[in-house]
């Protein structure tokens, strides 16, 4: 299978976008495609992925001119590129008011995929009413010409069928994929030795942005469980891997409750180091805000790096219904906005060592067959290899 790939995402900027653009590449790749993949061009070292071909785009959208060049630079790549080659499938990852793909979709006959990664009709209402509009519009008549969607959680795929009345075998739910990683043979012991952590200490992790623009993650109500945590548990310790503008407001306040030494932050840490950091830890969190679980449910792009780890994941939610249960006994689920009951979820985790332990297997099981880029991408390449090549 040939694909035309086309993701605005720049691999300079160390975050799960950069990430999950190279794994799909790198799936696709493992799983047979070939393919032309047109993404910003980096500064830092480019990637070389066997049969992937890269065509590099201006790499600067953030201003007026920016986002009418890169439309234009990259529609007419697509053009070319559609015209000298045949190609069975264009895929991609979304980008709002962009007609390029579509059209190109339209004029070469090509069966068109697109990856929705936010429900960005949802997040642009929350800042503008007339913007978001433009996006629903431009959204209708992509869905309407795609042969497919990929959308990564229950509740955005029961969204998007809802909203925009399509057919359910349209949209495909595909979770988000992580590295194959061989964590069996990790030295928890000597790991928790490097960072200086006591050697029966029970370590929880946070794995994301710590950034205040980013405001899916609940940071006041995770503080709030980290201090009565700490008054239950003896050797109590943090791990924050990422960065971003909240961590010196985090700092502060673990500060305040006397938990500063008991925290470790790592900063971004690139996916092929995390071995050196998570094994160390017990239990990780996906502790999202109540809108944000109501909108993209328990399940995030984390979910898949804590379980290719057997780390056993507290998450928020109200149900996880639509999951796979080898996926759900892996999870703890809480109730968002409720410290107590995170405190109690992570309090449980502590007293009930085997049954956690248990839970990470079954987790790293899950993951290790469904939830690896090869496999992620498999699912995707199935997906498209069902449709013919007329749309």
């Amino acid at each position: 299978m040939k694909i035309l790939y086309f993701s605005f995402v720049e691999l300079d900027i160390p975050n799960a976008c950069a990430i999950h653009t190279l794994g799909i590449l790198q799936g696709f790749s493992n799983n047979g495609c070939r393919v032309d993949a047109l993404i910003p061009k980096p500064i830092s070292v480019k990637p070389d992925i066997s049969n992937v071909t890269f065509y590099y785009l201006w790499p600067w959208r953030f201003s007026f001119v920016g986002r009418i060049w890169v439309k234009l630079l990259s529609s007419f790549l697509m053009f070319f590129l559609c015209f000298t080659n045949r190609y069975d499938a264009i895929y991609v990852r979304e980008m709002e008011t962009h007609p390029g793909y579509r059209l190109c979709s339209k004029w070469f006959r090509i069966p068109l995929y697109i990856e929705i990664n936010d429900l960005i009709v949802l997040v642009s209402k929350d800042k503008n009413q007339k913007y978001s509009s433009r996006i629903e519009l431009q959204q209708k008549l992509d869905f309407k010409c795609a042969a497919g969607l990929i959308v990564p959680s229950v509740p955005m795929r029961e969204w998007i069928i809802d909203y925009y009345n399509l057919p359910a075998e349209k949209v495909h739910l595909v979770f988000n994929g992580t590295e194959n990683i061989n964590s069996d043979t990790l030295d928890k012991k000597q790991i928790r030795k490097t960072l200086k952590l006591p050697e029966n200490c029970f370590c929880l992790l946070f794995l994301g942005i710590l950034h205040k623009g980013f405001c899916r993650y609940d940071y006041k109500i995770m503080l709030k469980a980290f201090k009565k945590c700490s008054q239950k548990i003896p050797e109590f310790y943090l791990l924050f891997i990422g960065d971003g503008s909240m961590r010196k407001d985090i700092e502060r306040e673990l500060n305040k409750m006397g938990l500063k030494q008991n925290a470790i932050f790592t900063g971004f840490v690139p996916s092929s180091e995390l071995g050196k950091f998570m094994p160390a830890c017990n239990a990780g969190l996906i502790i999202s805000t109540k809108k944000d679980v109501v909108r993209y449910g328990p399940i995030s792009t984390k979910l898949s790096t804590y379980g290719a780890f057997k780390i056993p994941v507290i998450a928020t939610g109200y149900h996880l219904n639509g999951y796979p249960k080898e996926l759900s006994d892996g999870i703890l689920l809480v109730e968002p906005e409720s410290a107590n009951a995170l405190e109690n979820a992570i309090y449980w985790l502590y007293e009930n060592s085997q049954e956690a332990r248990k839970k990470g297997i079954t987790l790293k099981n899950f993951i290790k067959k469904n939830m690896t880029w090869d496999a992620t991408s498999k699912k995707i390449v199935n997906h498209m290899s069902k449709n013919s090549r007329v749309v």
